[in-house]
Protein backbone atom coordinates (compact mmCIF):
# COMPACT_ATOMS: atom_id res chain seq x y z
CA UNK A 1 0.00 0.00 0.00
CA UNK A 2 1.34 3.70 -1.03
CA UNK A 3 1.10 6.79 0.34
CA UNK A 4 -0.66 9.02 -2.09
CA UNK A 5 -0.24 12.22 0.04
CA UNK A 6 3.25 11.74 -0.51
CA UNK A 7 3.01 12.96 -3.76
CA UNK A 8 2.43 16.27 -5.40
CA UNK A 9 -1.45 17.72 -5.01
CA UNK A 10 -2.66 17.21 -8.45
CA UNK A 11 -6.47 17.92 -8.69
CA UNK A 12 -8.77 15.67 -10.52
CA UNK A 13 -11.10 16.73 -13.31
CA UNK A 14 -14.41 18.35 -12.43
CA UNK A 15 -15.41 14.80 -14.43
CA UNK A 16 -13.74 12.73 -12.13
CA UNK A 17 -11.91 9.93 -12.54
CA UNK A 18 -12.22 7.71 -16.15
CA UNK A 19 -12.80 4.08 -15.42
CA UNK A 20 -9.26 3.15 -16.68
CA UNK A 21 -8.01 5.50 -14.40
CA UNK A 22 -9.74 4.00 -10.99
CA UNK A 23 -8.60 0.78 -12.15
CA UNK A 24 -5.03 1.71 -12.14
CA UNK A 25 -5.85 3.01 -9.16
CA UNK A 26 -6.99 0.84 -7.27
CA UNK A 27 -4.76 -2.08 -8.62
CA UNK A 28 -2.00 0.53 -7.51
CA UNK A 29 -3.46 1.34 -4.04
CA UNK A 30 -5.46 -1.68 -3.01
CA UNK A 31 -9.11 -1.73 -1.57
CA UNK A 32 -10.35 1.44 0.70
CA UNK A 33 -10.39 -0.62 3.93
CA UNK A 34 -8.69 -1.94 6.71
CA UNK A 35 -6.51 -4.79 7.03
CA UNK A 36 -6.27 -6.61 10.00
CA UNK A 37 -3.37 -8.18 10.91
CA UNK A 38 -2.52 -12.13 10.08
CA UNK A 39 -5.15 -14.26 12.11
CA UNK A 40 -2.53 -16.64 14.35
CA UNK A 41 -2.62 -20.20 13.27
CA UNK A 42 -3.87 -22.88 15.39
CA UNK A 43 -0.70 -24.65 16.28
CA UNK A 44 0.61 -21.20 17.57
CA UNK A 45 -2.07 -20.36 19.68
CA UNK A 46 -1.82 -24.56 20.95
CA UNK A 47 1.64 -23.51 21.87
CA UNK A 48 1.30 -20.04 23.50
CA UNK A 49 -1.31 -22.55 26.13
CA UNK A 50 1.50 -24.77 26.56
CA UNK A 51 4.44 -22.54 26.49
CA UNK A 52 3.78 -21.44 30.15
CA UNK A 53 6.46 -23.14 32.68
CA UNK A 54 3.29 -25.14 34.57
CA UNK A 55 2.37 -26.18 30.58
CA UNK A 56 5.78 -27.36 29.89
CA UNK A 57 6.71 -29.12 33.17
CA UNK A 58 3.05 -31.28 32.57
CA UNK A 59 4.52 -31.95 29.74
CA UNK A 60 7.70 -33.43 30.98
CA UNK A 61 5.74 -35.13 33.42
CA UNK A 62 3.83 -36.90 30.30
CA UNK A 63 6.71 -37.76 29.21
CA UNK A 64 8.41 -39.49 32.23
CA UNK A 65 4.95 -40.81 32.87
CA UNK A 66 5.13 -42.42 29.61
CA UNK A 67 8.33 -43.86 30.03
CA UNK A 68 8.05 -45.16 33.20
CA UNK A 69 4.20 -47.09 32.14
CA UNK A 70 6.55 -48.27 29.18
CA UNK A 71 8.89 -49.84 31.39
CA UNK A 72 6.70 -51.05 33.83
CA UNK A 73 4.44 -52.66 31.15
CA UNK A 74 1.37 -50.94 32.81
CA UNK A 75 0.45 -47.71 34.89
CA UNK A 76 -1.19 -45.86 32.54
CA UNK A 77 -3.60 -43.78 35.12
CA UNK A 78 -0.92 -41.23 35.52
CA UNK A 79 -0.18 -40.23 31.50
CA UNK A 80 -3.85 -40.00 30.98
CA UNK A 81 -4.85 -38.26 33.80
CA UNK A 82 -1.57 -35.58 33.47
CA UNK A 83 -2.70 -35.77 29.19
CA UNK A 84 -6.56 -34.84 29.62
CA UNK A 85 -5.31 -32.11 31.98
CA UNK A 86 -3.12 -30.34 29.23
CA UNK A 87 -5.93 -31.09 27.07
CA UNK A 88 -8.54 -29.66 28.79
CA UNK A 89 -6.56 -26.89 29.52
CA UNK A 90 -5.94 -25.93 25.91
CA UNK A 91 -9.29 -26.19 24.81
CA UNK A 92 -10.86 -24.41 27.48
CA UNK A 93 -8.62 -21.71 26.69
CA UNK A 94 -8.65 -21.70 22.88
CA UNK A 95 -12.95 -21.90 23.82
CA UNK A 96 -13.07 -18.56 25.25
CA UNK A 97 -10.40 -16.52 23.12
CA UNK A 98 -12.62 -17.92 19.66
CA UNK A 99 -15.94 -16.62 21.53
CA UNK A 100 -14.09 -13.52 22.05
CA UNK A 101 -13.01 -13.49 18.38
CA UNK A 102 -16.54 -14.33 16.74
CA UNK A 103 -18.27 -11.21 18.98
CA UNK A 104 -15.17 -9.10 17.74
CA UNK A 105 -16.07 -9.96 13.97
CA UNK A 106 -19.69 -9.56 14.88
CA UNK A 107 -18.88 -6.13 16.08
CA UNK A 108 -16.63 -6.11 12.23
CA UNK A 109 -19.68 -7.16 10.20
CA UNK A 110 -21.34 -4.19 10.69
CA UNK A 111 -22.97 -2.90 6.93
CA UNK A 112 -20.24 -1.18 5.11
CA UNK A 113 -20.90 2.56 4.25
CA UNK A 114 -21.62 3.68 0.27
CA UNK A 115 -19.95 6.61 -0.68
CA UNK A 116 -21.68 9.01 -3.82
CA UNK A 117 -19.01 9.52 -6.41
CA UNK A 118 -18.65 11.42 -9.49
CA UNK A 119 -16.94 9.42 -12.19
CA UNK A 120 -16.60 9.79 -16.20
CA UNK A 121 -18.86 13.04 -15.38
CA UNK A 122 -21.76 11.10 -13.60
CA UNK A 123 -22.24 10.50 -10.37
CA UNK A 124 -22.95 6.91 -9.02
CA UNK A 125 -23.31 5.51 -5.91
CA UNK A 126 -20.45 2.75 -4.51
CA UNK A 127 -19.90 0.83 -1.86
CA UNK A 128 -16.56 2.44 0.23
CA UNK A 129 -14.28 -0.21 -0.39
CA UNK A 130 -14.44 0.87 -3.84
CA UNK A 131 -12.87 4.43 -3.73
CA UNK A 132 -9.66 5.16 -4.82
CA UNK A 133 -7.43 7.97 -4.67
CA UNK A 134 -8.08 10.57 -6.74
CA UNK A 135 -11.89 10.19 -6.86
CA UNK A 136 -14.67 13.21 -6.53
CA UNK A 137 -17.01 12.21 -3.43
CA UNK A 138 -19.79 14.18 -2.89
CA UNK A 139 -20.67 14.52 1.26
CA UNK A 140 -23.71 15.73 2.89
CA UNK A 141 -25.15 15.98 6.37
CA UNK A 142 -25.38 12.26 8.02
CA UNK A 143 -22.66 10.95 5.84
CA UNK A 144 -19.63 9.21 6.72
CA UNK A 145 -16.77 10.00 5.60
CA UNK A 146 -14.95 7.20 3.54
CA UNK A 147 -11.37 8.07 2.93
CA UNK A 148 -9.14 11.01 3.94
CA UNK A 149 -9.62 13.91 1.72
CA UNK A 150 -9.24 17.54 0.52
CA UNK A 151 -12.68 20.01 0.52
CA UNK A 152 -12.52 21.46 -2.69
CA UNK A 153 -16.02 22.67 -2.48
CA UNK A 154 -18.12 23.20 0.80
CA UNK A 155 -21.15 24.98 2.41
CA UNK A 156 -21.02 25.38 6.03
CA UNK A 157 -19.60 22.40 6.23
CA UNK A 158 -19.06 20.68 10.00
CA UNK A 159 -17.94 17.29 10.91
CA UNK A 160 -17.60 15.02 14.02
CA UNK A 161 -13.95 13.92 14.77
CA UNK A 162 -14.47 12.47 17.58
CA UNK A 163 -13.63 8.95 16.37
CA UNK A 164 -9.82 10.48 16.08
CA UNK A 165 -10.05 13.28 18.64
CA UNK A 166 -12.41 12.26 21.45
CA UNK A 167 -14.06 15.61 20.81
CA UNK A 168 -17.75 15.89 20.94
CA UNK A 169 -17.94 19.91 19.40
CA UNK A 170 -18.13 19.22 15.44
CA UNK A 171 -15.35 20.96 13.62
CA UNK A 172 -15.79 23.51 10.79
CA UNK A 173 -13.82 23.13 7.66
CA UNK A 174 -13.25 25.34 4.63
CA UNK A 175 -12.20 24.42 0.99
CA UNK A 176 -8.40 24.25 -0.06
CA UNK A 177 -6.68 27.33 -1.32
CA UNK A 178 -4.28 26.68 -3.99
CA UNK A 179 -1.63 27.57 -2.36
CA UNK A 180 0.21 24.15 -2.77
CA UNK A 181 -0.15 23.16 1.15
CA UNK A 182 -2.30 20.70 2.70
CA UNK A 183 -3.90 21.27 6.35
CA UNK A 184 -5.80 19.89 8.74
CA UNK A 185 -8.67 22.88 8.01
CA UNK A 186 -9.17 21.98 4.49
CA UNK A 187 -8.79 17.80 5.40
CA UNK A 188 -10.94 15.72 6.27
CA UNK A 189 -10.65 12.71 7.39
CA UNK A 190 -12.18 8.19 7.50
CA UNK A 191 -14.56 7.63 9.72
CA UNK A 192 -15.82 11.04 11.01
CA UNK A 193 -19.06 11.83 10.43
CA UNK A 194 -20.34 14.40 8.38
CA UNK A 195 -22.89 16.53 10.84
CA UNK A 196 -23.95 19.70 8.59
CA UNK A 197 -23.47 21.33 5.12
CA UNK A 198 -22.48 19.62 2.12
CA UNK A 199 -19.62 19.17 0.29
CA UNK A 200 -16.96 17.78 -2.81
CA UNK A 201 -14.14 16.22 -1.43
CA UNK A 202 -10.98 14.66 -3.49
CA UNK A 203 -9.60 11.63 -1.82
CA UNK A 204 -6.26 11.67 -1.04
CA UNK A 205 -5.44 8.24 0.95
CA UNK A 206 -7.08 5.15 1.04
CA UNK A 207 -7.11 2.38 3.44
CA UNK A 208 -4.14 1.65 5.92
CA UNK A 209 -2.75 4.84 4.53
CA UNK A 210 -5.55 6.97 6.00
CA UNK A 211 -5.19 8.37 9.70
CA UNK A 212 -7.74 5.64 10.77
CA UNK A 213 -5.60 3.26 9.07
CA UNK A 214 -2.49 3.91 10.73
CA UNK A 215 -4.10 4.04 14.00
CA UNK A 216 -5.26 0.23 13.03
CA UNK A 217 -1.93 -0.44 12.17
CA UNK A 218 -0.37 0.28 15.14
CA UNK A 219 -3.17 -1.78 16.61
CA UNK A 220 -2.04 -4.92 14.87
CA UNK A 221 1.98 -4.44 15.53
CA UNK A 222 1.07 -4.38 19.80
CA UNK A 223 2.74 -7.19 20.98
CA UNK A 224 1.24 -9.61 24.11
CA UNK A 225 3.13 -9.51 27.39
CA UNK A 226 2.76 -11.94 29.89
CA UNK A 227 0.04 -10.92 32.92
CA UNK A 228 1.28 -10.94 36.59
CA UNK A 229 -0.23 -14.27 37.49
CA UNK A 230 1.43 -15.42 34.64
CA UNK A 231 4.24 -14.31 35.65
CA UNK A 232 3.81 -15.26 39.07
CA UNK A 233 2.72 -19.14 38.15
CA UNK A 234 5.32 -19.75 35.70
CA UNK A 235 7.98 -18.62 38.99
CA UNK A 236 6.06 -20.84 40.95
CA UNK A 237 6.22 -23.25 38.10
CA UNK A 238 10.01 -23.26 38.06
CA UNK A 239 10.57 -23.58 42.08
CA UNK A 240 8.17 -26.52 42.22
CA UNK A 241 10.12 -28.09 39.39
CA UNK A 242 13.30 -27.25 40.58
CA UNK A 243 12.67 -28.87 44.18
CA UNK A 244 10.62 -31.74 42.60
CA UNK A 245 13.68 -32.93 40.49
CA UNK A 246 16.07 -32.38 43.40
CA UNK A 247 13.60 -34.57 45.47
CA UNK A 248 13.91 -37.12 43.12
CA UNK A 249 17.41 -37.04 42.55
CA UNK A 250 18.16 -37.05 46.33
CA UNK A 251 15.78 -40.31 46.35
CA UNK A 252 17.67 -41.75 43.80
CA UNK A 253 21.06 -41.18 45.25
CA UNK A 254 19.71 -42.77 48.66
CA UNK A 255 18.23 -45.87 46.74
CA UNK A 256 21.30 -46.37 45.38
CA UNK A 257 24.45 -45.79 48.00
CA UNK A 258 22.19 -46.68 50.89
CA UNK A 259 19.73 -48.96 50.18
CA UNK A 260 22.04 -50.71 47.73
CA UNK A 261 19.14 -50.97 45.45
CA UNK A 262 19.89 -51.30 41.45
CA UNK A 263 20.38 -48.60 39.49
CA UNK A 264 16.99 -49.30 37.18
CA UNK A 265 14.48 -49.35 39.99
CA UNK A 266 16.48 -46.60 41.67
CA UNK A 267 15.74 -44.57 38.50
CA UNK A 268 12.32 -45.83 38.53
CA UNK A 269 11.55 -44.83 42.12
CA UNK A 270 13.23 -41.07 41.68
CA UNK A 271 11.31 -40.49 38.68
CA UNK A 272 7.94 -41.83 39.80
CA UNK A 273 7.94 -39.47 43.13
CA UNK A 274 9.89 -36.60 41.08
CA UNK A 275 6.49 -36.44 39.01
CA UNK A 276 3.98 -37.03 41.94
CA UNK A 277 5.41 -33.94 43.10
CA UNK A 278 4.31 -31.74 39.62
CA UNK A 279 1.24 -29.78 40.38
CA UNK A 280 -0.40 -31.12 37.32
CA UNK A 281 -4.07 -29.47 38.46
CA UNK A 282 -2.20 -26.05 39.26
CA UNK A 283 -2.98 -24.91 35.51
CA UNK A 284 -6.81 -25.91 34.56
CA UNK A 285 -7.44 -23.96 38.26
CA UNK A 286 -6.08 -21.09 36.91
CA UNK A 287 -7.76 -21.62 33.72
CA UNK A 288 -11.16 -22.76 34.82
CA UNK A 289 -11.09 -19.67 37.51
CA UNK A 290 -10.08 -17.41 35.01
CA UNK A 291 -13.05 -18.49 32.65
CA UNK A 292 -15.31 -17.95 35.23
CA UNK A 293 -14.34 -14.37 35.44
CA UNK A 294 -14.24 -13.76 31.86
CA UNK A 295 -18.15 -15.25 31.43
CA UNK A 296 -19.30 -13.05 34.32
CA UNK A 297 -17.08 -10.16 32.13
CA UNK A 298 -19.17 -10.98 29.44
CA UNK A 299 -22.02 -10.92 31.20
CA UNK A 300 -21.27 -7.04 31.38
CA UNK A 301 -20.62 -6.77 27.76
CA UNK A 302 -17.31 -6.75 28.28
CA UNK A 303 -15.05 -9.28 25.89
CA UNK A 304 -11.77 -10.10 26.80
CA UNK A 305 -9.70 -11.33 23.85
CA UNK A 306 -7.31 -13.73 25.97
CA UNK A 307 -8.55 -15.48 29.37
CA UNK A 308 -5.20 -14.81 31.12
CA UNK A 309 -6.24 -11.06 30.38
CA UNK A 310 -9.24 -11.22 33.29
CA UNK A 311 -6.34 -11.14 36.08
CA UNK A 312 -4.92 -7.58 34.81
CA UNK A 313 -7.81 -6.12 36.05
CA UNK A 314 -7.48 -6.98 39.22
CA UNK A 315 -4.01 -5.85 39.47
CA UNK A 316 -5.28 -1.82 38.50
CA UNK A 317 -4.81 0.69 40.86
CA UNK A 318 -4.99 4.02 38.32
CA UNK A 319 -7.52 4.56 35.31
CA UNK A 320 -7.01 6.87 33.01
CA UNK A 321 -9.77 7.65 31.23
CA UNK A 322 -11.01 10.18 28.22
CA UNK A 323 -13.66 12.65 28.80
CA UNK A 324 -15.71 12.56 26.00
CA UNK A 325 -17.97 9.36 24.95
CA UNK A 326 -16.40 7.80 27.62
CA UNK A 327 -17.25 8.98 30.67
CA UNK A 328 -19.78 11.62 29.06
CA UNK A 329 -22.43 10.61 26.68
CA UNK A 330 -20.94 12.27 23.58
CA UNK A 331 -24.52 14.35 23.30
CA UNK A 332 -24.69 17.69 23.90
CA UNK A 333 -27.75 18.22 26.00
CA UNK A 334 -29.78 21.62 27.28
CA UNK A 335 -29.44 21.67 31.25
CA UNK A 336 -30.73 25.03 31.52
CA UNK A 337 -32.52 28.05 30.11
CA UNK A 338 -32.92 31.56 30.68
CA UNK A 339 -35.73 34.02 29.29
CA UNK A 340 -35.83 37.81 30.96
CA UNK A 341 -39.56 36.72 32.46
CA UNK A 342 -38.33 33.09 34.32
CA UNK A 343 -34.71 33.89 34.96
CA UNK A 344 -32.48 30.79 35.12
CA UNK A 345 -34.33 27.16 34.94
CA UNK A 346 -33.39 23.96 34.64
CA UNK A 347 -35.14 21.20 32.20
CA UNK A 348 -36.19 19.22 34.09
CA UNK A 349 -38.65 21.90 35.67
CA UNK A 350 -41.71 22.51 34.75
CA UNK A 351 -41.95 24.08 31.12
CA UNK A 352 -43.39 27.77 31.20
CA UNK A 353 -45.10 29.97 28.49
CA UNK A 354 -41.64 31.61 27.82
CA UNK A 355 -39.70 28.69 27.82
CA UNK A 356 -42.23 26.90 25.49
CA UNK A 357 -41.61 30.05 23.32
CA UNK A 358 -38.08 30.16 23.82
CA UNK A 359 -38.01 25.76 22.84
CA UNK A 360 -40.64 26.77 20.01
CA UNK A 361 -38.11 29.28 18.53
CA UNK A 362 -35.06 27.30 18.63
CA UNK A 363 -37.08 24.22 17.17
CA UNK A 364 -37.96 26.52 14.06
CA UNK A 365 -34.72 27.56 13.54
CA UNK A 366 -33.04 23.79 13.26
CA UNK A 367 -32.38 22.31 10.65
CA UNK A 368 -31.10 18.81 12.59
CA UNK A 369 -33.13 15.28 12.32
CA UNK A 370 -33.73 12.32 14.09
CA UNK A 371 -35.26 8.79 12.66
CA UNK A 372 -35.52 5.70 13.87
CA UNK A 373 -34.64 3.02 11.62
CA UNK A 374 -35.32 -0.50 12.58
CA UNK A 375 -35.28 0.66 16.15
CA UNK A 376 -32.22 2.18 15.69
CA UNK A 377 -31.55 6.04 16.34
CA UNK A 378 -30.06 7.97 13.20
CA UNK A 379 -28.85 11.41 14.38
CA UNK A 380 -28.32 13.98 11.35
CA UNK A 381 -26.87 17.49 11.98
CA UNK A 382 -24.68 19.59 14.03
CA UNK A 383 -24.80 18.31 17.94
CA UNK A 384 -26.06 21.99 18.93
CA UNK A 385 -28.67 21.39 16.94
CA UNK A 386 -29.66 18.27 18.14
CA UNK A 387 -29.75 18.69 21.61
CA UNK A 388 -32.79 20.75 20.54
CA UNK A 389 -34.54 18.77 18.83
CA UNK A 390 -33.98 16.18 22.22
CA UNK A 391 -35.59 18.86 24.17
CA UNK A 392 -38.62 19.13 21.77
CA UNK A 393 -39.08 15.48 22.17
CA UNK A 394 -39.17 15.75 25.91
CA UNK A 395 -42.08 17.88 25.05
CA UNK A 396 -44.28 15.96 22.35
CA UNK A 397 -43.13 18.11 19.63
CA UNK A 398 -40.85 17.97 16.83
CA UNK A 399 -39.46 20.11 14.08
CA UNK A 400 -42.07 19.10 11.53
CA UNK A 401 -45.10 19.93 13.22
CA UNK A 402 -43.43 23.11 13.84
CA UNK A 403 -42.88 24.25 10.47
CA UNK A 404 -46.46 23.30 9.94
CA UNK A 405 -47.86 25.33 11.71
CA UNK A 406 -45.12 28.38 10.82
CA UNK A 407 -43.72 27.41 7.50
CA UNK A 408 -39.93 28.49 7.00
CA UNK A 409 -39.55 30.92 3.75
CA UNK A 410 -36.57 31.74 3.89
CA UNK A 411 -33.09 30.46 5.72
CA UNK A 412 -29.70 32.53 6.29
CA UNK A 413 -26.92 29.56 7.10
CA UNK A 414 -24.94 29.43 10.22
CA UNK A 415 -21.00 30.09 9.00
CA UNK A 416 -18.12 30.53 11.62
CA UNK A 417 -17.36 34.11 10.91
CA UNK A 418 -20.70 35.69 11.42
CA UNK A 419 -21.99 32.80 13.97
CA UNK A 420 -25.78 33.19 13.62
CA UNK A 421 -28.32 31.29 11.84
CA UNK A 422 -31.40 33.27 10.65
CA UNK A 423 -34.47 31.93 9.56
CA UNK A 424 -37.72 34.09 8.62
CA UNK A 425 -41.50 31.98 8.74
CA UNK A 426 -45.30 32.75 7.70
CA UNK A 427 -47.14 34.21 10.38
CA UNK A 428 -51.11 34.78 10.39
CA UNK A 429 -52.35 38.33 9.45
CA UNK A 430 -49.85 38.93 6.97
CA UNK A 431 -46.82 38.84 8.79
CA UNK A 432 -43.77 37.18 9.33
CA UNK A 433 -41.41 36.03 12.08
CA UNK A 434 -37.42 36.43 11.81
CA UNK A 435 -35.68 33.68 14.57
CA UNK A 436 -31.99 34.49 15.03
CA UNK A 437 -29.64 31.85 17.10
CA UNK A 438 -26.10 32.34 17.76
CA UNK A 439 -23.42 33.68 20.08
CA UNK A 440 -24.48 36.30 22.44
CA UNK A 441 -21.93 39.00 21.60
CA UNK A 442 -22.53 38.32 18.27
CA UNK A 443 -26.62 38.95 18.15
CA UNK A 444 -27.68 42.11 16.97
CA UNK A 445 -30.22 42.81 20.05
CA UNK A 446 -32.17 45.94 20.50
CA UNK A 447 -30.00 47.99 22.70
CA UNK A 448 -32.41 49.54 25.07
CA UNK A 449 -34.43 46.34 26.33
CA UNK A 450 -33.94 46.00 30.29
CA UNK A 451 -33.52 42.47 29.82
CA UNK A 452 -29.72 42.66 28.45
CA UNK A 453 -28.29 43.41 31.87
CA UNK A 454 -29.96 40.37 33.44
CA UNK A 455 -29.21 38.30 29.82
CA UNK A 456 -25.22 38.97 30.51
CA UNK A 457 -25.48 37.78 33.98
CA UNK A 458 -27.24 34.64 33.50
CA UNK A 459 -24.73 34.53 30.35
CA UNK A 460 -21.75 34.86 32.69
CA UNK A 461 -23.38 32.58 35.01
CA UNK A 462 -23.99 29.95 32.58
CA UNK A 463 -19.97 30.14 31.26
CA UNK A 464 -18.52 29.77 34.65
CA UNK A 465 -20.77 26.80 34.91
CA UNK A 466 -18.87 24.89 31.76
CA UNK A 467 -22.37 25.18 29.56
CA UNK A 468 -21.92 26.29 26.17
CA UNK A 469 -23.67 29.28 25.20
CA UNK A 470 -27.00 29.77 22.96
CA UNK A 471 -28.76 32.95 22.42
CA UNK A 472 -32.13 33.60 20.51
CA UNK A 473 -33.83 36.57 19.27
CA UNK A 474 -37.04 37.39 17.16
CA UNK A 475 -38.64 39.81 15.65
CA UNK A 476 -42.16 40.30 13.97
CA UNK A 477 -42.37 42.25 10.64
CA UNK A 478 -44.73 42.54 7.96
CA UNK A 479 -45.13 41.07 5.26
CA UNK A 480 -44.82 43.13 2.62
CA UNK A 481 -41.19 44.17 4.22
CA UNK A 482 -38.90 43.28 0.55
CA UNK A 483 -35.30 43.10 1.61
CA UNK A 484 -32.55 41.08 0.29
CA UNK A 485 -30.15 42.73 3.40
CA UNK A 486 -29.72 40.04 5.81
CA UNK A 487 -28.22 42.25 8.33
CA UNK A 488 -31.28 44.63 7.82
CA UNK A 489 -33.82 42.40 8.22
CA UNK A 490 -32.33 40.87 11.87
CA UNK A 491 -31.44 44.47 13.07
CA UNK A 492 -33.43 45.11 16.51
CA UNK A 493 -34.11 42.19 17.97
CA UNK A 494 -35.89 40.74 20.79
CA UNK A 495 -34.24 38.58 23.62
CA UNK A 496 -36.03 35.35 23.52
CA UNK A 497 -33.62 33.50 26.32
CA UNK A 498 -30.23 31.71 26.43
CA UNK A 499 -29.98 28.15 26.54
CA UNK A 500 -27.01 26.19 28.34
CA UNK A 501 -25.28 22.85 26.84
CA UNK A 502 -23.15 20.61 28.05
CA UNK A 503 -22.02 16.87 26.88
CA UNK A 504 -23.47 15.45 30.48
CA UNK A 505 -22.18 12.72 31.99
CA UNK A 506 -22.59 8.63 31.78
CA UNK A 507 -25.72 7.48 34.12
CA UNK A 508 -23.53 4.33 35.27
CA UNK A 509 -19.99 6.48 35.43
CA UNK A 510 -20.86 8.18 39.21
CA UNK A 511 -21.78 4.60 40.94
CA UNK A 512 -18.83 3.00 38.56
CA UNK A 513 -16.40 5.80 40.01
CA UNK A 514 -17.96 5.68 43.38
CA UNK A 515 -17.13 1.46 43.22
CA UNK A 516 -13.56 1.75 41.90
CA UNK A 517 -12.54 4.46 44.49
CA UNK A 518 -13.92 1.84 47.54
CA UNK A 519 -11.97 -1.08 45.89
CA UNK A 520 -8.91 1.39 46.33
CA UNK A 521 -8.64 2.84 42.59
CA UNK A 522 -7.62 5.68 41.88
CA UNK A 523 -9.54 7.56 38.65
CA UNK A 524 -8.15 10.32 36.63
CA UNK A 525 -9.88 12.35 33.76
CA UNK A 526 -8.15 13.33 30.69
CA UNK A 527 -9.42 15.80 28.55
CA UNK A 528 -8.73 18.31 25.67
CA UNK A 529 -12.01 20.34 26.84
CA UNK A 530 -11.26 23.89 28.95
CA UNK A 531 -10.08 23.60 32.24
CA UNK A 532 -13.44 24.97 33.67
CA UNK A 533 -15.20 22.74 31.71
CA UNK A 534 -13.54 19.18 32.80
CA UNK A 535 -13.06 20.49 36.34
CA UNK A 536 -17.37 20.65 36.41
CA UNK A 537 -17.71 17.99 34.82
CA UNK A 538 -14.67 15.80 36.97
CA UNK A 539 -16.63 17.60 40.09
CA UNK A 540 -20.00 16.44 38.82
CA UNK A 541 -18.87 12.64 38.22
CA UNK A 542 -17.02 12.78 41.74
CA UNK A 543 -13.59 12.20 40.14
CA UNK A 544 -12.23 15.98 41.39
CA UNK A 545 -12.73 16.32 45.40
CA UNK A 546 -11.89 19.15 47.26
CA UNK A 547 -8.25 17.77 48.35
CA UNK A 548 -7.54 17.12 44.93
CA UNK A 549 -6.73 19.94 42.10
CA UNK A 550 -6.92 20.05 38.42
CA UNK A 551 -3.67 20.50 36.11
CA UNK A 552 -3.95 21.76 32.69
CA UNK A 553 -1.22 20.08 29.73
CA UNK A 554 1.10 23.12 29.58
CA UNK A 555 1.49 23.12 33.16
CA UNK A 556 2.02 19.13 32.90
CA UNK A 557 4.95 19.80 30.31
CA UNK A 558 6.66 21.81 32.85
CA UNK A 559 6.49 19.72 35.72
CA UNK A 560 9.78 17.30 36.18
CA UNK A 561 9.52 13.71 37.26
CA UNK A 562 9.68 14.12 40.79
CA UNK A 563 7.39 17.17 41.02
CA UNK A 564 4.85 14.82 39.20
CA UNK A 565 5.23 12.48 41.88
Amino acid sequence: MQNYQNAPFKPTPESGLTTTAVTTQLTKFGKNELVAARPVPLWRKIWQHMSDVSSLVLLFAVGLATYLALAQNGGWTKTIVIGAILVINVCIGLYQEASAEKSLAALKSMSLPTANVRRDGKVQTIAAPEIVPGDLVLLKAGDQVPADAVMLEATNLAVDEAVLTGESEAVEKSIYQDTGELDDNCQVYAGTAVTAGTALIQVLTTGMATELGQIAGLLNKTKQRATPLQGRLNRLSSWLTTFAVLGGITIFALSVWVQNQGLADSLMIGVSLAVAAVPETLPIIVTISLSHGVRRMADRNAIMRRVSAVETIGSVDVIASDKTGTLTQNRMTITKYWTPTTGIMTTEQPLPSAGQTLMRYLGLATNAEINHVDGEEQAIGDATELAVIRWLAQHDLDRPSLEAQTPRIAEDPFDSTKKMMTTVHELAHGRRLVIVKGAWDRLPLKPDQASLTAGQVAHDEFGQAALRVLAVGYRIIPADVQTTDWDDLTADLQLAGLIGLIDPPRSEVIPAIRAAKQAGIFPVMITGDHLVTAKAIAEEIGILTPELQAISGDELRQLSDEELT
